[in-house]
């Protein structure tokens, strides 16, 4: 996820700089990237259902460009993902949760070929943006499942409760979890050795 600020960084652009605790990390993470992700989720909220379910589908930015680290979807993938999606506007609509929210997009989009999990996580994300619903647990996928098998916490499940975090994590939302997850991934390996 990404958005902008002055000149926020991209969610999906990894740290640069090694830092020794996930204490220095999380406020790393809150100082750098929450505000951008923040203005993403804004975005999707401010306009309308059908908007939102639409640039959520093809990967859109509030700019119109696609968010980067879904750069290798082709067109066609999102295209048939869009009318997918768009299809399901009353489904949506009646939606009480983020996780049923993911469901029914996992539901549409697992017959289109090339979008996996990850689309799946951060469409569902941006839908329910609009309608206030938020993830309760981390889910794993892709970068955020390297990153909490590097911290130790078991990936052999679709999600993690935020019970099961690290003490540090706790200061961010799940969504935010997820999102730290996966950028700081390749930073982990000292945090582990100084944690056992």
């Amino acid at each position: 996820m990404s958005s902008c600020r002055k000149k926020p960084k991209k969610t999906c652009s990894s740290p640069t700089r090694r830092l020794i605790t996930l204490e220095a990390m999380v406020r790393e993470f809150i100082d750098t990237y929450r505000h951008g992700e923040r203005d993403e989720l804004a975005f999707f909220k401010e306009i309308s259902q059908e908007k939102a379910l639409e640039f959520a589908a093809l990967a859109k930015d509030s700019r119109g460009n696609r968010f980067s680290h879904q750069r290798r979807l082709t067109r066609e993938s999102l295209q048939q993902g869009k009318q997918a999606i768009m299809s399901m506007l009353g489904a949506f609509q009646k939606a009480n949760s983020f996780e049923e929210v993911l469901q029914i997009v996992r539901g549409v989009t697992s017959k289109v070929h090339g979008l996996g999990e990850l689309y799946a996580y951060d469409t569902a994300l941006r839908i329910s943006a609009k309608t206030g619903h938020e993830p309760k647990h981390v889910y794993l996928h892709a970068g955020t499942r390297v990153g909490a098998k590097r911290l130790g916490i078991p990936t052999n499940r679709d999600y993690v409760p935020m019970t099961e975090l690290p003490e540090a994590l706790l200061l961010l939302k799940a969504h935010e979890v997820e999102s730290f997850l996966c950028l700081y991934k390749n930073h982990f390996g000292s945090v582990v050795e100084r944690r056992a």
